[in-house]
């Protein structure tokens, strides 16, 4: 069995909450109407007081949570429960019965703590909480939180919310540069000059008388040697050119728009200010009307009569606002002027 319960600030609105549970299909048996007096409208079970339903449906709960819904109740909160069986529960009928009590706003009960606990209310220290029924003294709050006699003091706030803007940077990846190196081949030419030496052997006839260089008759040999040259190839490394890796680095500003949310409460007064616009519509009237027969502005237009017109109107009404009211008066007095012309 799951429980779904839900405090009200009157019992009007916790009858709505019920009925329309009623009317979406929910048990009767399973819709509770309980009040600060423990009684239950919505089934058999009157004599039963609030605390005991409430024990018996949040045992888990703790002492002080319990003590919490009993405190709603003493102060004229009014509670709607729903039990909803294990074996037919649904999703989607759990969601049905939430946004139906979550509609008629419900009270919120931690906020309402930190109220009640301001104006003095502590929790019972013993191990069950005193009967609904029952009135716990209250301490008396400071005197600035006190109000006149007779008269109920509530609460309720607006929380203002503001987004703040946080820049944080990061590291991203743009790319780089990859140098890698690999031998390759290239074929070359160059000529060369080659000497070579050839021996040849001549023959000359001769007649002269023999001399002592001809040495003559010795034994003699004579030998030449022919040569010839041919290319060597050395090779030589050098470092023609170096290719290298490096980094510059720029800093630069940059600017980065966004938008923040921030809750904007506004006030004003509806009642008065309602009746105090009817008071003052009939004056705009009037004073348009008394604008558009004037004889200083006849045939003048608007903009010639604004600044005098807004001297006049202040005098008149010194707690409205030119601003506000200037379109306005402009279109009467133009209106006006239509008709008497």
């Amino acid at each position: 069995m799951r429980n779904f319960i839900s405090f009200y600030k009157d019992r009007e609105t916790a009858d709505q909450v019920h009925d329309e549970l009623l009317a979406a299909g929910f048990s009767r048996s399973d819709v509770d109407i309980y009040d600060g007096r423990g009684e239950n409208a919505g089934s058999a079970e009157g004599d039963r007081s609030l605390w005991e339903k409430i024990k018996e449906a949040f045992g888990f709960a703790s002492e002080s949570d319990r003590q919490l819904y009993a405190e709603a109740a003493r102060r004229g909160g009014v509670a709607v429960s729903l039990d909803i069986d294990e074996d037919e529960e649904d999703a989607t009928e759990i969601d049905r019965a939430v946004a139906i009590m979550r509609r008629y706003n419900p009270m919120d009960l931690r906020q309402s703590e930190a109220q009640w606990r301001a104006q003095g209310w502590q929790v019972y220290a013993g191990t069950a909480a005193p009967p609904i029924s029952s009135t716990p003294p209250i301490a008396t709050p400071p005197m600035q939180n006190q109000t006149a006699p007779g008269m109920a003091r509530s609460e309720e706030a607006i929380p203002v919310i503001e987004e703040q803007l946080q820049i944080g940077k990061r590291r991203v990846e743009l790319g780089g540069v990859r140098v890698y190196s690999r031998v390759i081949e290239t074929p070359v030419e160059k000529e060369v000059e080659l000497r070579q030496e050839q021996v040849n052997v001549e023959r000359r006839p001769a007649d002269r008388p023999v001399t002592d260089a001809d040495r003559a008759f010795q034994e003699r040999t004579i030998e030449a040697t022919e040569s010839a040259e041919e290319p060597v190839v050395r090779k030589q490394a050098r470092v023609v050119e170096e290719v290298s890796l490096n980094k510059q680095v720029e800093q630069h500003k940059e600017t980065v728009r966004d938008t923040v949310r921030r809750t904007d409460v506004q006030v004003e007064q509806t009642g008065k200010e309602m009746a105090q616009g009817a008071m003052q519509g009939a004056g705009y009237e009037e004073f348009a009307n008394e604008l558009a027969t004037d004889q200083r502005y006849v045939n003048r237009d608007w903009n010639a009569v604004e600044s005098d017109a807004r001297v006049a109107y202040e005098h008149r009404f010194p707690h409205s606002k030119w601003e506000g009211v200037k379109d306005s008066i402009r279109r009467a007095f133009e209106s006006r002027r239509e008709v008497h012309h």
